[in-house]
């Protein structure tokens, strides 16, 4: 970081609130020495930084100061219209119409110039988002949650079955253009990830007998994922079906090449998480070998069956 973007990002520091030259010193990564020489620096060119003595002390701004409006770049500028526009909208995010708002006002703000750039960059550019948006209510209802702690009663639709769960939500995430929740399940008795688009209705509830042990018990140390003692799954894939398999790994190692058109996946999971497995390599057809363990291979073969015995019955093949 050059001097410019520390004086710069010093004031920014400054106006959050006090802070000691040690802070600042460890924030930038620099000496105190160059510290002082910073905040001297800013008193000579008019920024009014109090230095509050004793026990307690530091720096700050002194009170009343404000910083001029800031001067966004074309790229600063592209990079949080991008951000705005990837949260959804007012339907499908978790900010109701706040990206929105935030994006009409950031657009005011801007230079004309700075915004005919921004606006040339952003036909160019975009975010994917995959499946329906979220219901509104339920956004709502599970920000609520989060923010206060509380239980909710929900409406999912796995792909399994549709059912109630209990849920303690804990987190909002976004991944692969989607929103999910993470959550204590007081069913399962440990943390689970739910599909925010999935969430047909959420109703908060009081906290629910045994809502104490199933949050200790989300809380609890468990093993890794790839935990040694947990089953080493291989499968032989083709090429195309290694390019496939790679959206499946949860967590794990991507595919690697054994030969000639010949790919290969080793990863080791939780054995109730053998049934996944099974599934997705299934779906993969004669592209996909199970070779290992014995019990992974007998669930794929069991899904071939099913399979065979549902059209093997058929006169027109």
């Amino acid at each position: 970081m050059n001097r410019t973007d520390r004086l710069t990002g010093l004031i920014l520091s400054l106006h959050g609130g006090k802070r000691t030259a040690a802070d600042l010193a460890a924030r930038f990564e620099v000496s105190r020495r160059t510290i002082l020489r910073d905040v001297a620096a800013l008193s000579e060119v008019g920024v009014p930084i109090v230095a509050l003595p004793g026990p307690g002390g530091g720096f700050a701004l002194a009170e009343g100061y404000r910083l001029p409006p800031l001067h966004f770049s074309a790229a600063e500028a592209t990079a949080l219209l991008l951000a705005l526009r990837a949260l959804g909208d007012t339907a499908g995010s978790p900010f109701g119409d706040a990206p929105q708002t935030a994006g009409e006002k950031l657009r005011a703000a801007l230079r004309p110039e700075v915004l005919a750039a921004a606006d040339g960059q952003l036909r160019t550019l975009d975010v994917a988002r995959s499946g329906p948006d979220p219901d509104a209510a339920v956004v709502v209802a599970v920000r609520a949650a989060i923010g206060d702690g509380a239980w909710l009663r929900i409406g999912y639709r796995s792909l399994r079955r549709s059912g109630e769960r209990t849920i303690l939500p804990r987190r909002l995430v976004a991944q692969d253009g989607r929103w999910y929740c993470h959550a204590v399940c007081l069913d399962a008795g440990e943390g689970r990830s739910y599909r925010v688009d999935r969430i047909e209705a959420a109703a908060p509830i009081p906290a629910p007998p045994g809502a104490d042990a199933a949050i200790a018990a989300a809380a609890a140390p468990r093993r890794a994922y790839d935990h040694p003692d947990h089953p080493e799954i291989l499968v032989r894939l083709t090429y195309q079906a290694a390019q496939l398999a790679e959206a499946f790994v949860r967590p794990g190692p991507a595919p690697t090449a054994v030969g000639d058109g010949a790919w290969e996946l080793r990863l080791r999971c939780p054995p109730a998480e053998l049934a996944y497995y099974a599934r997705e390599v299934h779906a993969l057809g004669a592209a996909a070998e199970a070779i290992a363990p014995p019990e992974f291979r007998a669930l794929v073969a069991a899904r071939a069956r099913a399979t065979v015995e549902r059209y093997g019955g058929r006169e027109d093949w």
